[in-house]
């Protein structure tokens, strides 16, 4: 039982080898970057020789994603304070979805990330038109940008009509809303949130049907008897 300890919470004695991750799930925006943190701690007459972070793969054995190709240029370390250190990944992408760990070797312990990391989830932007992308002139028509799960930073949401950026449209809130919808607000439609601009959905066209009105006939009076 002693052994198992050692191995999954790291303890040593009356000293703690942890790991702790404040935040366990995340989920960000495809294109943009993200800081993984964690805190971690060891007995002090310990001798810390290196530590890094990973992605979880399973059983196979952790790699410094400072020295893996698929991460290449894109991961990094950019703080680095006693007890603390933080993976920051760029440009990221789909593939970049998974469980990260960190991990560190003293003279005395080596961490095996046998516990559960960060987990992050990236997302691109997709619209989704209510009731359907083909409405009557003069419907209430909601269109919403949305994502594959909660973003993780609070971002105000941009509207494009055929390329051209809609009057009015940034909003913190995901919806843009036309009632009534009529023929002028037919075309495509994308979405974009602040800062990240180039990082449009793809678009999706709205088709509006005129409402037709039969025209009415008059009958001229007789001016027979």
């Amino acid at each position: 039982m002693a052994l198992f300890l050692k191995y999954f919470s790291g303890l040593q004695g009356n000293n703690c080898n942890r790991v702790s991750y404040p935040t366990r799930t995340m989920c960000v925006l495809q294109g943009t970057s993200v800081n993984i943190s964690c805190t971690y701690s060891h007995p002090p007459d310990a001798k810390l020789y290196h530590k890094y972070w990973f992605k979880w793969r399973g059983n196979q054995e952790p790699s410094n994603l400072q020295t893996d190709s698929e991460y290449e240029r894109r991961a990094e370390y950019p703080v680095e304070e006693t007890g603390r250190s933080t993976l920051r990944i760029t440009d990221l992408r789909d593939t970049d979805s998974a469980e990260y760990c960190f991990t560190f070797k003293t003279s005395q312990h080596e961490w095996k990330g046998s516990l559960h990391g960060t987990t992050l989830t990236v997302t691109g932007l997709s619209v989704e038109v209510t009731p359907v992308a083909m409405v009557t002139e003069g419907q209430r028509v909601t269109l919403t940008c949305i994502t594959s799960c909660p973003l993780a930073d609070k971002l105000s949401y941009i509207w494009y009509q055929n390329n051209g950026s809609v009057t009015g449209s940034e909003n913190p809130e995901n919806q843009l809303v036309l009632d009534p919808v009529g023929p002028q607000h037919a075309g495509s439609y994308s979405c974009s949130v602040r800062n990240f601009p180039h990082l449009r959905s793809p678009e999706e066209t709205l088709t509006v049907q005129w409402t037709l009105t039969r025209p009415q006939s008059c009958t001229a009076p007789s001016n027979k008897p």
